[in-house]
């Protein structure tokens, strides 16, 4: 007859379970027996700095954000950054933005500053 030893893993008491654990991170241990195929998003493409050096404003309807854009407006016209003098208004903060106003911000080769945020 064998005996059990009372030594390896798990037989610590004095280590937690937790910590006797191996950690795989984010998924890498999915890439062995992941059985739910995840699709790879395209690269997002981020420009640090604008093909045209001017300030375009997006208003989300929330209290007080039009005043707030206002006013960063005249501080940006102050310190002489170009700022479009229309500010556009996106009808709910709740809802996607229209796919129509999505293509047209894309085009825009300036900064644009969407929203005013709780």
């Amino acid at each position: 007859m064998t005996q059990t030893s009372n030594t390896g893993p798990g037989r610590n008491s004095s280590t937690p379970p937790a910590q006797q654990l191996t950690s795989c991170g984010d998924v890498s241990c999915e890439l062995l027996v992941d059985p739910i195929p995840r699709p790879t998003p395209d690269p997002i493409k981020i420009t640090l700095k604008p093909k045209v050096p001017t300030v375009t404003f997006l208003d989300h309807n929330k209290p007080n954000s039009k005043l707030i854009m206002t006013y960063a407006q005249e501080i940006l016209r102050e310190r002489g950054v170009e700022v479009k003098d229309q500010i556009l208004v996106k009808a709910d903060a709740s809802v996607r933005m229209p796919e129509a106003m999505l293509q047209s911000l894309s085009q825009e080769g300036g900064l644009v500053l969407c929203g005013i945020s709780d």
